[in-house]
């Protein structure tokens, strides 16, 4: 049955207040302008555009570029334009291709009153590159104002992540009901996918689905090995939901009924050790705070462990900021509410196949966190 998930945000407020943030980002940098790609042109307009572009100025209006089959819907977001690029198929001189597009951003930021300043970009094919530096553009990574305006979650952007947890809450049940022996990792995979278009997803950025000795080392890409009793099956799913943000959740399953001492230890160090740490990280905390709070593991387990993040944050893309590991340097940066992360666990030896990996969508506020993949289901038998 379709999910039906109650619309609590504002779809014109979260553009609104999204675009001021990185505005905002964009001034206490000294960037121009930005041009952007598909997934953080989601961000600034609010709206998928297969191949879109957008030049965002550090004040005003963005200006969208598309394909000319795509201008009249898209223009009905805001001001848009043509692709300024030349077509990838035509013959000729790739580089005479790209001259226009290198000479038309130049031109866009001076009529912004920014041609002194930097462009900020984030995914540009080597001919962009070179036009922009021709035509005297000055380029650099618009990833740091990226983040940096979207690591902190506006109040609608809270609102999403709540059902995007409700929607991960649908998906994750249907991969449970679905594990039997004999069914394969390609066939769960395909439960996944149905279920989370069921629940109103937007589209899937990643999907793992391992079994048995794919577990561990961690395979990440589901086969056709089909799934034995007496073994564990794991799944690791982002899917991106309204606004374009990006889930990350993980759970591990029993699919038959008799699991080992073995299996039901394994199991737990990786759930307390989750829940422990995800209790740890409360606003007004430095990373420092958090890594001593964070519980002690057996040696035999920290080498896997290590390979994950303790927690990172999650937005429009794959491990945002904060990332903190073992290895970070800074650590007196303070955790501050609004902050959406994904806190890991990863049980396992070297040289064993069994492992357990579980994973929890967090909201960092002042007190105990808010935990937004909290009720999407754990196998109870080796947690009560």
């Amino acid at each position: 049955m379709p999910l039906v998930v109650e619309k609590a945000w504002d779809e014109t407020r979260l553009k609104r207040e999204r675009l001021a943030l990185l505005q905002k980002q964009m001034q206490a940098h000294d960037i121009g302008a930005l041009y952007l790609g598909e997934v953080n042109l989601r961000y600034v307009l609010n709206t998928k555009i297969p191949g879109g572009q957008v030049f965002v100025p550090a004040e005003g209006d963005p200006i969208t570029f598309v394909q000319e089959r795509d201008l009249g819907w898209v223009s009905q977001q805001g001001e848009t334009r043509p692709r300024l690029q030349g077509n990838r198929s035509e013959e000729g001189d790739r580089h005479d291709q790209y001259r226009p597009f290198g000479y038309g951003i130049a031109g866009l930021m001076e009529e912004c009153g920014v041609s002194g300043l930097p462009l900020g970009v984030d995914s540009l094919e080597t001919g962009g590159v070179l036009a922009l530096q021709e035509a005297g553009v000055r380029l650099i990574d618009a990833s740091v104002v990226m983040e940096q305006a979207g690591g902190i979650k506006t109040d609608d952007e809270v609102s999403i992540y709540r059902a995007i947890g409700k929607q991960y809450v649908h998906t994750f049940s249907a991969f449970r009901q679905a594990i039997r022996p004999g069914i394969s990792e390609n066939e769960l995979a395909g439960v996944v996918h149905a279920a989370w278009f069921e629940a109103g997803g937007e589209e899937i950025s990643q999907l793992n689905v391992c079994s048995g000795p794919n577990m561990n080392p961690w395979s990440r890409w589901p086969t056709q090995r089909p799934l034995d009793a007496s073994e564990f099956v794991g799944i690791d799913f982002h899917g991106r939901g309204s606004g374009g943000l990006r889930g990350d959740a993980s759970r591990t399953y029993f699919v038959g009924a008799q699991p080992t001492t073995e299996q039901r230890d394994l199991y737990r160090r990786g759930y307390d050790y989750l829940q422990r740490t995800a209790d740890a990280i409360r606003a007004g905390r430095t990373y420092a705070d958090v890594l001593d709070a964070v519980p002690e593991v057996p040696g035999t387990f920290r080498v896997l462990l290590d390979n994950y993040h303790i927690f990172h944050g999650i937005g429009m893309s794959y491990a945002e900021v904060p990332r903190v590991d073992r290895k970070i340097k800074k650590l007196d940066t303070v955790l501050v509410p609004n902050q959406v992360l994904a806190v890991e666990s990863y049980f396992g030896e070297m040289g064993s196949p069994l492992a357990v990996k579980l994973e929890e969508m967090i909201l960092v506020r002042d007190g105990a966190p808010e935990v937004l993949s909290g009720d999407v289901p754990y196998d109870e038998r080796f947690i009560g």
